[in-house]
């Protein structure tokens, strides 16, 4: 335990001295310490232990202590060696007191912790002012954020919208589709219906007159003039035939009928959805969930117009 207590002592000791990135402190001999604090009066910088008079003494009242700096030579005026205590306004650099009388004699001079203050002052204003923008801006940026939500929403609600109103389009078309095939073949058996039922006729007809032109090729063949004289008054007479011109031949009109229904059909809904088309919204540039919402209330119900395109 006595070991382990003097190696942490030693190491508190160690981390207590300065290395070659610290300010070191300008009053301690041989090994330096850590600077604690630089004063701007004395353009010294001391270690916690050097620093204590600073703090106990009336004398080192007024004197400025800052973070340890390595930068202290800078407070000195190169031309008097001396401490740079006033701010000169006109030239906007700091000067010692003699320069006062020598090369800003009649400047605008003011003690440089007075310029400070002032400045420090405006320095407030500007970051005041810079965080009211940012606030601002922050608040641009939610409000956009929103923007953006409300877009996904409305966009996302649209495909949905759309898609079932082409679903209940398609499956409209399909329901038609199927009518108009139901059509077709109901009305293609009524007319093949109607041809078999004539052409069944003439086929009797046929068939009876094959057996009566049999009956009279045998009895054209009698060789007694007196039978054949006698009974060629009883020879069937032929009844009125089911002729071609009595066949009304319908043309496949119908048909065709259909067909070119279809086709209107289709133009229509070319038409409906190429107008409609146009009447979609393009990119908005700013309120876009409001503005689609605007739109998708006062424009027609483009379901409404397809039914009106299906209904010829």
């Amino acid at each position: 335990m006595l070991l382990r207590a003097e190696m942490e002592q030693k190491d508190q000791l160690t981390h207590c001295y300065a290395g070659p990135e610290d300010v070191a402190c300008d009053v301690c001999t041989g090994r330096k310490r850590k600077a604690d604090k630089s004063c701007l009066v004395c353009l010294v910088s001391y270690c916690e232990k050097h620093l204590q008079p600073h703090y106990g003494s009336p004398s080192f009242k007024n004197h400025k202590l800052v973070n340890p700096s390595k930068n202290l030579q800078e407070n000195i005026c190169s031309r008097h060696d001396e401490v740079m205590k006033i701010f000169c306004r006109t030239d906007q650099q700091s000067i010692c007191y003699l320069c006062t009388m020598d090369e800003h004699k009649g400047h605008e001079t003011v003690p440089a912790a007075a310029e400070m203050d002032e400045k420090q002052k405006k320095l407030q204003e500007s970051r005041q002012q810079i965080h009211q923008r940012i606030q601002d801006q922050e608040k641009d940026v939610k409000l956009l954020q929103r923007e953006v939500e409300a877009i996904n929403v409305s966009a996302d609600k649209a495909v949905e919208d759309s898609e079932k109103i082409f679903t209940e389009l398609i499956r409209l078309l399909q329901e038609r589709s199927s009518d108009v095939k139901q059509q077709i073949r109901s009305q293609q058996e009524t007319e093949v219906s109607r041809v078999k039922d004539v052409q069944e006729k003439l086929q009797q007809e046929i068939t009876e007159l094959k057996r009566k032109d049999a009956e009279l090729e045998q009895f054209s063949h009698t060789e007694d003039h007196t039978q054949f004289l006698l009974n060629y008054p009883s020879l069937p007479a032929l009844s009125e035939s089911t002729g071609s011109s009595s066949i009304i031949v319908r043309p496949l009109r119908h048909f065709k009928d259909i067909t070119e229904a279809v086709s209107e059909l289709r133009d229509k809904l070319q038409d409906v959805l190429r107008d409609s088309w146009t009447n979609i919204p393009g990119p908005v540039s700013s309120r876009v969930g409001v503005y689609l919402d605007h739109r998708a209330e006062s424009r027609p119900d483009s379901l409404s117009l397809y039914l009106l395109a299906l209904d010829f």
